[in-house]
């Protein structure tokens, strides 16, 4: 589906370039056939099919990116952002954990040798 809207994409890029090439290759030919081309006419033109031609690629770009963006969301892709941002917050999670298991296991400790001297008085 976004192949083939890629290629009607590019296939309508290649034309609007095409065209605009045969535009201003037409209007060149026709102003050497009458002799009325000149230096700075043939450079107008060549700078306008450039401009022309970068505008399309712009266009294109832009279009595809959009797609690309759409087809993204349809499937529930996460942005990288949002990944990045929720790696760092289960990282800080899991540090978290880590520091409370490691305080909760000193005073435990601490707790089972007072309760097991606390046993041995109730036995004596």
């Amino acid at each position: 589906m976004v192949r083939d809207a890629l290629r009607g994409y590019l296939g309508l890029a290649s034309g609007l370039s095409e065209v605009t090439a045969g535009r201003a290759r037409a209007a060149a030919k026709a102003l050497v056939d009458q002799g009325e081309a000149t230096r700075g006419q043939m450079t107008a033109l060549a700078e306008d099919l450039l401009a022309t031609s970068r505008r399309n690629r712009e266009s294109l770009a832009l279009l595809v990116r959009h797609e690309v963006e759409q087809a993204v969301r349809r499937l529930g892709v996460a942005a990288s952002a949002d990944v990045e941002d929720l790696t760092r917050r289960v990282r800080e999670l899991e540090r978290a954990v880590r520091d409370l298991k490691a305080r909760e296991s000193k005073p435990a400790a601490g707790r089972s040798g007072s309760s097991s001297s606390r046993a041995r008085k109730t036995a004596q």
